[in-house]
């Protein structure tokens, strides 16, 4: 649901990247930060407010990743997968793999978060109360500053509208209520798609009528941005009912252009690769998957390396780690296929049976769904 990104690593075993609109808001944010640190502290020298602004602005990244890093953990607990955690131009995403399947579960996940910045804010209280007198009064604004941002971190994210923590937390009051997910996502979605309108009509106040032109566009793509999401959020609710009981095997192409592991490089490339439009190429060996030919094997070589090189000799098995079972959920598929540009492979008890793309699944998933409505 995220664009692509730079991956930083992973904790607890959670991937953790950082898209690249994050970059536009670290300018902005430090930037700011620092021209305020100069108006309180006007000593100060141009480097030591960039610095300051930078620690501010990092530090407040942090505070959002411990706060999307609650919600996956807990997510873990209650048997929740969690694909990712990204971080973005408006704060962070935990992506899970699947809904929780409890309202109770649904509850704990949501709560994580703000439960997480409002420790935040209390340490970073805490820590300033402590420094008083002890560390000069930049640093100790710099406290306060974090302080106060881990507030209005928890203030918008407990407005009950999804998909904000508070919605998520309203969706589990009325999943609990009323016992039906798919009514509680609807009205939850309603409630954060007005709220989404509700920022746009302050933005413009803030423009047109506060002559604060840079605040009133912070509102009106924070607005809009919410609105989108709400709306995402229940249409990928509808499609995964419609799509329920349709697995990876109905989805996959089944005819998957392979290779045997003697097969020269020159011979793939050129019986393989060209005629059949593909990047990835894998490996099978007396019927069993053993490994893939990623394109960048062939773009690193010259034509003699691949007359004298075998598809088993350079071969890598990351690939296989990226495989479902034919009975995986098409809506886990869709899931997986987030980025546009992977192919997965279906395999069973080590052998091929077909291949999943995005533009491919797309397109059977519309087929899918049209015979569908017509039943």
């Amino acid at each position: 649901m995220i664009g692509r990104g730079v991956a930083l690593g992973s904790i607890f075993g959670i991937p953790i990247r950082v898209d690249y609109s994050w970059a536009v808001i670290a300018f902005l944010m430090t930037t700011s930060f620092a021209v305020g640190y100069g108006q309180t502290y006007p000593y100060l020298g141009l480097a030591a407010r960039l610095s300051l602004g930078l620690s501010s602005c990092l530090l407040l990244f942090g505070s959002v990743l411990a706060h999307e890093l609650s919600h996956a953990v807990i997510a873990l607990r209650n048997d929740v997968g969690i694909r990712s955690i990204t971080l973005f131009i408006f704060g962070g995403a935990a992506e899970m793999v699947e809904e929780p399947k409890a309202a109770a579960a649904e509850f704990r996940i949501a709560i994580a978060g703000p439960v997480m910045s409002l420790l935040i804010a209390a340490c970073f209280f805490a820590l300033y109360r402590v420094a008083l007198g002890a560390l000069p009064p930049p640093f100790l604004e710099v406290m306060e500053v974090l302080a106060r941002m881990n507030l209005l971190l928890v203030a918008f994210n407990v407005v009950p509208g999804f998909p904000l923590d508070g919605g998520r937390v309203l969706r589990a009051a009325l999943w609990g209520i009323w016992g039906k997910f798919s009514a509680a996502t609807r009205v939850a979605s309603a409630v954060g798609s007005f709220f989404g309108a509700t920022v746009v009509l302050m933005g413009f106040i803030w423009i047109f009528f506060l002559n604060n032109l840079i605040g009133g566009l912070w509102f009106v793509f924070i607005g809009f941005f919410l609105r989108r999401a709400a709306r995402g959020s229940y249409e990928q609710l509808v499609i995964g009912q419609a799509l329920e009981g349709v697995s990876a095997e109905d989805l996959m192409v089944r005819d998957v252009p392979c290779v045997p592991p003697d097969m020269r490089l020159s011979a793939v490339l050129d019986e393989v690769i060209m005629p059949h439009d593909v990047t990835d190429v894998p490996v099978v060996d007396r019927g069993l998957l053993v490994g893939v030919l990623p394109f960048e094997i062939f773009e690193r070589r010259d034509r003699d390396e691949l007359e004298r090189l075998t598809a088993s000799e350079v071969m890598t098995e990351e690939g296989l780690n990226e495989t479902v079972a034919p009975g995986t959920e098409a809506i886990k598929v869709l899931s997986l296929l987030a980025s546009g540009d992977r192919r997965i492979l279906v395999v069973a008890d080590g052998v091929l049976l077909g291949v999943l793309s995005r533009d491919e699944v797309m397109r059977r998933l519309r087929l899918h769904l049209d015979m569908g409505a017509k039943l």
